[in-house]
């Protein structure tokens, strides 16, 4: 053989190769919209009977037997649609139907599938539904990481106490589980969040404790004060500026005296966030403090210390007003900004 005998005949290979590639993907396509087709209409009037379920709290029997008609896939897919936006006695009365139509088993069995698409599916309606309590735990390790960021959002609504603890360990590995999932599962959670996170942050520092500092900072409680005040001290700006807006939010006189320290930190987060927190503890002593940042070089001190003396009423009002004439630009300017607010827009604004 010769050499352009083997140079063709490798060009004749890959073209064949790459047309059967192109019928395989256009066929498959073809035969997805095909199918998507074909039950548009059932699954249309599926989606029709499980709303006549949340509209009056009962399927009837010809919309019981569309629901049974359909593909287990397709029924998935109704719950996991439909389900996730609903609340209350609606919300049961459809995790309800799931079970009665055998979906509670079918979805378990997905979620201990080889494939990691069935795993998801199968996680994603027991989050919706309710079951799965033998089977979801373990796929909180599960190689694929979709499938870990549902079994995830499922501890968030079928919370242990161990489980709870299991999903606070987990919080600074976000190279496994993301930044916000693990957090907002355990914000679900709720109360019963607030005793396993602060003991977890009794016992760590850094960056380990971050993401546990922004969780409680979204349920303050007294149970972090301890927690707050040690860790307003870590090495870590980041870590010192989360622990002073956690301290603020929880609020006593030694979280003042501390975050009065704190505007005088180096890191002008940490300064930003103590003024801030002043401002949301109402302690309107603090104007004093507070209204020589107004005059600091970086935009978020000025900005958090303005707003901080807004919310302090009178007396900060008294401080912008002076800041009005102030010789430094800066002081004049985010004191004019901030006073010309409309009120509402000074209590929820938060500039960066």
């Amino acid at each position: 053989m010769t050499p352009r005998f083997l140079v063709e005949s490798a060009l004749i290979a890959e073209g064949v190769i790459l047309v059967l590639s192109l019928i395989m993907l256009f066929g498959h396509a073809w035969l997805a919209q095909r199918r998507e087709r074909r039950w548009a209409v059932p699954v249309e009037k599926g989606r029709r009977a499980l709303l006549e379920v949340v509209r009056t709290g009962r399927l009837t029997r010809p919309d019981e037997a569309v629901l049974r008609g359909l593909p287990v896939r397709q029924q998935i897919r109704l719950f996991t649609e439909l389900v996730p936006s609903i609340t209350g006695q609606s919300r049961d009365q459809l995790a309800q139907l799931a079970r009665e139509i055998g979906l509670i088993p079918v979805a378990e069995r997905m979620a201990a599938s080889r494939d990691w698409r069935d795993r998801l599916h199968g996680v994603r309606l027991l989050s919706a539904v309710g079951g799965g309590d033998a089977i979801v735990p373990p796929l909180l390790e599960d190689p694929h990481p979709a499938v870990r960021t549902e079994a995830v959002e499922w501890v968030g609504t079928h919370p242990t106490p161990d489980l709870i603890e299991r999903l606070v360990k987990l919080l600074p590995r976000t190279d496994r589980y993301g930044t916000f999932v693990v957090r907002d599962s355990l914000l679900r959670v709720g109360p019963d969040a607030i005793a396993p996170l602060a003991r977890y942050l009794e016992r760590h520092n850094g960056r380990h404790a971050e993401p546990a500092l922004d969780v409680a900072a979204g349920m303050p409680d007294v149970r972090f004060a301890g927690p707050a005040m040690r860790l307003c001290g870590d090495p870590l700006p980041y870590v010192r500026a989360r622990a002073a807006a956690l301290a603020g939010a929880v609020g006593s006189e030694e979280a003042v005296g501390r975050l009065q320290a704190l505007v005088q930190d180096e890191d002008a987060e940490v300064r930003a966030a103590a003024a801030a927190a002043l401002g949301r503890l109402g302690h309107w002593p603090s104007a004093s403090v507070i209204a020589p940042l107004l005059r600091d070089r970086a935009w978020i001190v000025r900005s958090q210390s303005a707003l901080a003396l807004r919310r302090l009423g009178s007396p900060g009002i008294l401080y912008l007003r002076k800041g009005l004439g102030d010789s430094d630009p800066f002081a004049a300017d985010i004191s004019r900004q901030v006073l010309d607010l409309p009120e509402s827009s000074a209590n929820r604004e938060r500039w960066t």
